[in-house]
């Protein structure tokens, strides 16, 4: 029996199938930017260096406190929560073995190696899909990157071919969708809301979660409760 796609992840592939995967397919009617002066997608490269190190300084981000997730990132949260829900998953962290959602048709394998240039990438063969992780990473990044990496399965199979190693230049805006497909995943909006009155701490909501301290931060900020 054919499974009814909702009306929202139709808008979602729709929208990733209709871009170039360099720059938000909604830029020319964007909402956010006339209001608030920032769209996320502008700032594909602070948010890479952002969440690629541990040793940053939140002077640099404090305009994050500006941005709305909103139009196609919110269709990527919706999406996120899709996942946790057909999972059953409803208090961190969030298991790894939930990618496996993101194919039911096809294992997912998951290799570890030395990767020189970038933190992950996926591949498919013989009608297996392989995430490789680079295996330096500490096993907060790691969990990020799966995560990262099972986003571009997702698409590849809902909308186009996404084969880009991560940090690639060329498919920039699919990344950056990638990235924030994991911190929802991981880092629910409602989870975050709830925990942190409690705890008010970053690096320990990022051990909760399982997740590295600035992608934790960089949540935080987002949802402006820091």
């Amino acid at each position: 029996m054919r499974v009814r796609i909702p009306s929202w992840e139709s808008e979602l592939w729709s929208l990733m199938s209709s871009g170039d995967g360099e720059q938000c397919p909604l830029h020319e009617q964007c909402r956010q930017k006339p209001v608030c002066g920032y769209c996320i997608s502008e700032h594909k490269e602070n948010l890479r260096r952002l969440l690629d190190t541990s040793n940053f300084d939140p002077a640099e981000y404090q305009f994050f406190s500006e941005i709305k997730v909103d139009g196609i990132f919110s269709l990527i949260e919706k999406l996120a929560s899709k996942y946790l829900k057909t999972g059953n998953v409803s208090s961190p962290p969030v298991p790894d073995k939930l990618i496996a959602l993101c194919d039911p048709r096809q294992p997912i394998e998951v290799r570890e190696l030395p990767l020189k240039l970038y933190q992950g990438a996926i591949w498919h063969l013989n009608d297996n899909w392989i995430i490789y992780l680079d295996a330096d990473m500490s096993p907060a990044r790691k969990r990020f990157t799966l995560f990262h990496e099972a986003f571009h399965i997702v698409a590849h199979d809902k909308a186009v071919p996404v084969f880009r190693t991560r940090g690639c230049e060329r498919g920039a805006f699919n990344e950056l969708l990638a990235e924030c497909f994991a911190s929802f995943i991981l880092m629910p909006a409602a989870w975050i809301r709830e925990r942190w009155p409690e705890v008010r701490d970053i690096d320990r909501m990022a051990e909760i979660f399982d997740v590295p301290e600035t992608a934790m931060w960089l949540r935080l900020k987002l949802l402006r409760l820091i």
